[in-house]
């Protein structure tokens, strides 16, 4: 198949969510995973274990300096559906007087996210814009700059960084939640080498990629990014974050185990059966301890990132740069294990 261009990426991206009614829903084991093996760690760094309430905060930490200027950008908002839950959060603890610029490439989840804020009542406090963020160009400063899932969607990375610093307030944040893996989502060898050795031990059921409607009988290294912008340049989000800002909070874990619980495989799963979430545990706890002894890095992360060196906080040994995964190396070891095919 031959590399879309640009303009077909667009239009595939737009027609990825135009039909989707609820683009945020996922396995109900990838919470039972969330909950006992990311919320701890958000608990340590942000104060909270919401996500929603982690960019909430990320405001009233910026707002609490004279220079703020009551403004958030999200990049790549989507339907809106969080951040009308930050705003309500931002509400409840009495700030009232903020402006929300959303920027999503799509009219169609514009459109949804007008709707969803007339709901609500929020209509004066968002601003929907309709904006390529591969090329962005909104006017004036924000204290947050927040872009939830949306990183990985971006091309010109560059761009990007080089505005949030142009636009980012003297006391902002740039607050993100996102995939840091491979290109494509793919695994690294290292993570798809235990992947491989897992796979033969699944059963039929447990290997049926409910989003493809295909079983798997090895381990396929699926290539998200061939159609639309999903994961393009997943692995350079970390390194030219670090190249622009500074780290001021993260927390990073993912590996091998969110492949079994999100989105292709979770379905699979039952929570309410004590042995497929003791599996889980199982995996979630192997792929801690890789984490930890650095065996393999992290794909998945929440962090702030500022202008200026305010020291980093972060979950264990986990700090934003040992969380980089160098994409030009890999570990000696995996010359052992061949890599998957991908599709």
């Amino acid at each position: 198949m031959s590399e879309q261009s640009y303009e077909d990426r667009i239009r595939s991206q737009i027609e990825q969510y135009a039909n989707t009614i609820n683009m945020h829903d996922l396995p109900e084991i990838f919470h039972v995973w969330s909950h006992e093996y990311i919320g701890p760690g958000m608990k340590q760094v942000f104060g909270t274990s919401s996500i929603d309430e982690a960019y909430g905060l990320a405001y009233i930490d910026a707002a609490k300096h004279p220079e703020h200027t009551g403004r958030l950008l999200s990049i790549g908002c989507g339907d809106g559906a969080v951040e009308i839950r930050v705003a309500k959060y931002l509400i409840a603890n009495g700030f009232n007087d903020f402006e929300f610029v959303c920027a999503d490439l799509s009219p169609i989840l514009l459109g949804h996210l007008k709707k969803a804020v007339a709901a609500e009542g929020l209509t004066k406090h968002f601003t929907p814009v309709e904006a390529d963020l591969n090329k962005i160009q909104i006017p004036g400063n924000f204290d947050v700059m927040m872009a939830n899932h949306a990183l990985h969607h971006i091309e010109g990375l560059e761009s990007l960084f080089e505005y949030s610093c142009q636009n980012l307030s003297p006391s902002g944040i740039f607050a993100t939640c996102d995939m840091i893996g491979r290109n494509g989502h793919r695994r690294w060898p290292e993570t798809a080498a235990v992947l491989s050795a897992l796979w033969p031990a699944l059963s039929v059921k447990k290997r049926y990629h409910s989003l493809l409607q295909r079983v798997n009988d090895t381990f396929l290294d699926h290539d998200c990014s061939k159609e639309g912008f999903e994961g393009i340049r997943a692995q350079d989000i970390l390194p030219l974050m670090l190249k622009y800002l500074k780290p001021y909070k993260f927390f990073a874990t993912g590996g091998f185990v969110d492949v079994i619980v999100d989105r292709g495989f979770g379905h699979a799963y039952d929570a309410k059966s004590p042995e497929d979430v003791s599996f889980i545990r199982f995996l979630a706890d192997m792929n801690e301890v890789m984490l930890d002894s650095g065996v393999v890095k992290p794909t998945w992360v929440m962090a702030y990132f500022t202008k200026d060196d305010r020291g980093e906080k972060y979950y264990r040994d986990r700090n934003a740069r040992s969380s980089v995964r160098i994409a030009e190396t890999h570990p000696s070891w995996t010359r052992f294990y061949k890599e998957p095919n991908h599709t």
